[in-house]
């Protein structure tokens, strides 16, 4: 963390301060900041807070006084660095920056001092006071004056609770949800087969207000924009990516994570930003849910209202049309594809008023701090508001174009006819308008249940509101392709494929296809290629290709039946990716061709957590894991537990574990909190991934 400068150009007067009471345990309460495991005082900007400092002796009558906020070696109003705060009286609810001497006792001043809910800069700030007194040179009367510092631990914050500052939620219980608690869910897997982690965001830890300090002085500029949330997010969404300007993680879509954790190692953010803090290098390895945990944490440790969701079947629209195009060869096998649709993305929404926009557009903000495309030439992504996303007006700030594809972009696929590259020709085989951000879920107030949201995103599927919705949407981005009419279909497709397979296990699945033609018999071809993949749609490697024909009379079907050994995909994944089945049928001779894809995700074994005993505050229990190895041979690795539960990451080795065979392991945990908590264990492996588990506990006192 940069450390405060006093400025070498000053002279500290004779007059010095003695200490400091920061009154943490009156001013904390009514700030909301009862939390934070610092020893310096955190106070939410809008809200006045108290201060009892003794001096090195008593003002003089010849003496006046103002107070100043100060940060950096070279303090600037100009530069943002330098807040003045001339003595005040306000009324209630008045916006101010100021200080109030309450009471003078000889060398004791009780201060009160006032921060703007709007106009002041978050951060950590050395409060100093000037002395002014008449100089003794003759002529024209001046005032001499000097400094006396106070002290360097004031850390303001946005204020959700003080109706003047962009950041102001109304609801109570919403503020307990999305500022103060410390453990989340992340959502994971397909539209089909909704999954759930847990995640410990941490954001009252030391550390990680160390963490966004840092990133504070990181921002460009440093101090000119801190009082604005619209900014801050910004800036904070490309700070947790590494990708321009050495932030907090590095991405890694590679399938090789080798100097660094894989991805799914993390429970939450506190050993992220930890490592991040103690290193001064960039963290690997994260993906999506990394760096919008990681995004969740800072934000809410700055005050912002912010909440992690998982948008599922999510475009990445590289061409910016509004359409994410398939492509398949003239043998019906599926090609490499620019754009994209992820399982699942995960993003965030931070919650504050858009003044810049049209009334009307604050509220939850789009916001993602994965790098994927860059904006304005840095890899950060929003705040777009929802509002405006839900109209199809993605020509406000910021990226909207980008997050509105994400959950509404169509989906078509195009088979190749003819070889020579200019000359290629293509089919239209078909256009899905409705398979584009799906449950799109983010964890309910108030309980682990999963809530959905996208009715926040986006109109009913379908609905004339939708529809307009996407026509204006359509106006400011550009078209690639001509639509076609719509062919009559003479095939109907049933794949009956199930959502998940046990990771380990076969996968069997049909097919069904139907003759939809009363008269005419029909020879039918069928590709089906299976390929293991990441979540993001990046291919890792083909694992099922198989080709069938077969005669099919009108108006009857015939079943397919394919069986996927377990030892063809186990050869290119630890259980992290998920299988994605190209299916395409069609008529031999003719260009009438079909197409599905669908999703099968694998389901890993979930970490049993039994504690033994009573939970007491600063009191050691024992804690009991154990978990089945799904795999015919032996894995290694540790569990990782984390949580507010207690004070640092325990690493738990387990050695070798055989294959099918149960690892047990017990350990011991100190409580550090009071209240309801959750501890979050996962099991990290190079043979097995995505397996975890937790336990909630009532820490009472001791």
């Amino acid at each position: 963390m940069t450390q405060l400068q006093w400025p070498h150009n000053l002279h500290i007067f004779e007059l010095t301060t003695r200490s400091v009471d920061l009154l943490k345990s009156e001013n904390c309460p009514l700030h909301f900041t009862d939390e934070y495991e610092t020893t310096k005082l955190v106070v939410r900007r809008g809200f006045k807070f108290k201060l009892l400092v003794t001096l090195s002796r008593a003002l003089t009558s010849d003496e006046s006084v103002g107070f100043e906020f100060r940060s950096g070696g070279r303090p600037s109003k100009r530069y943002g660095s330098l807040i003045a705060l001339p003595l005040v009286d306000p009324k209630i609810n008045d916006d101010v920056e100021g200080v109030r001497i309450i009471a003078s006792n000889e060398n004791i001043l009780s201060l009160e001092v006032f921060t703007s809910g709007k106009t002041t800069r978050v951060g950590q700030w050395m409060l100093t006071m000037r002395i002014s007194e008449p100089s003794s040179s003759r002529g024209r009367r001046r005032k001499k004056s000097t400094l006396c510092a106070i002290t360097d631990k004031i850390i303001i914050i946005f204020n959700p609770w003080c109706k003047s500052d962009p950041v102001y939620m109304s609801n109570d219980t919403w503020r307990n949800e999305y500022v103060l608690n410390e453990e989340g869910l992340q959502y994971y897997g397909t539209s089909r087969n909704i999954g759930n982690m847990d995640w410990y965001f941490g954001q009252f830890e030391e550390v990680v207000m160390n963490a966004v300090l840092k990133l504070l002085q990181m921002m460009k500029p440093k101090h000119k924009c801190r009082n604005d949330p619209v900014e801050i997010s910004r800036c904070m969404s490309a700070l947790v990516n590494s990708q321009d300007d050495d932030g907090v993680l590095v991405g890694n879509w590679s399938n090789d994570f080798s100097g660094g954790a894989t991805p799914g190692s993390w429970n939450g953010s506190v050993a992220i930003l930890r490592k991040f803090v103690e290193s001064g290098r960039p963290v690997k390895y994260g993906q999506c849910w990394v760096f919008s945990g990681v995004l969740t944490t800072v934000m809410r440790c700055l005050g912002v209202p912010t909440r992690s969701l998982t948008n599922f079947d999510s475009a990445h629209d590289t061409d910016g049309n509004l359409t994410i195009d398939y492509h398949y060869d003239e043998k019906f096998k599926p090609m490499d594809n620019d754009d994209s649709v992820w399982n699942f993305h995960v993003w965030n929404d931070v919650w504050m008023a858009r003044e810049g926009l049209p009334e009307g557009y604050g509220g939850w903000q789009a916001l993602d701090a994965t790098p994927q495309e860059s904006s304005a030439g840095i890899m950060r992504c929003g705040p777009a508001s929802l509002q405006a996303l839900k109209q199809g007006k993605v020509d406000l700030d910021f990226d909207a174009k980008f997050i509105y594809a994400e959950v509404n972009a169509s989906k078509k696929s195009w088979l190749k006819l003819l070889e020579g590259g200019e000359g290629d020709e293509w089919r239209a085989l078909s256009s899905e308008t409705d398979v584009i951000g799906r449950n799109i879920s983010t964890k309910s107030v108030g309980s682990f249940d999963r809530h959905d949201i996208t009715n926040d995103y986006k109109y009913e599927e379908g609905s004339n509101e939708e529809r307009l919705s996407f026509q204006l949407a359509r106006k400011f981005v550009k078209t690639t392709h001509t639509e076609q009419p719509e062919f009559k279909k003479e095939l109907g497709i049933d794949p009956k494929i199930a959502s998940t397979v046990v990771f380990g296990q076969d996968l069997s699945f049909s097919i069904k296809i139907t003759n939809l033609n009363k008269s005419e018999t029909k020879r039918v071809h069928l590709s089906c290629v299976g390929k293991t993949m990441q979540y993001n749609g990046s291919v890792v490697g083909k694992v099922f290709d198989e080709d069938r024909e077969e005669t099919i009379r009108g108006s009857k079907d015939q079943e397919f039946k394919f069986t996927l050994p377990a030892a063809a995909y186990l050869s290119t994944t630890t259980g992290g990716h998920s299988l994605k089945l190209s299916v395409l049928c069609g008529v031999v001779g003719t260009s009438e061709v079909y197409s599905r894809t669908l999703v099968v995700d694998f389901v890993k074994p979930v970490i049993k957590v039994n504690v033994v005993g009573a939970t007491k505050l600063q009191k050691t229990f024992k804690v009991q894991l154990s978990f089945s190895n799904p795999l015919s041979t032996a894995v290694s690795g540790h569990f990782m537990i984390e949580g507010a539960g207690i004070r640092n990451m325990i690493t738990v080795p387990t050695g070798t574990i055989e294959a099918k065979a149960l690892c047990s392991k017990e350990t011991e945990i100190m409580a550090k909190k009071l209240g309801k908590r959750r501890l979050i264990v996962g099991f990290v492996s190079d043979q097995l991934t995505g397996v975890q588990g937790n336990v909630d506990l009532n820490i009472t006192s001791a």
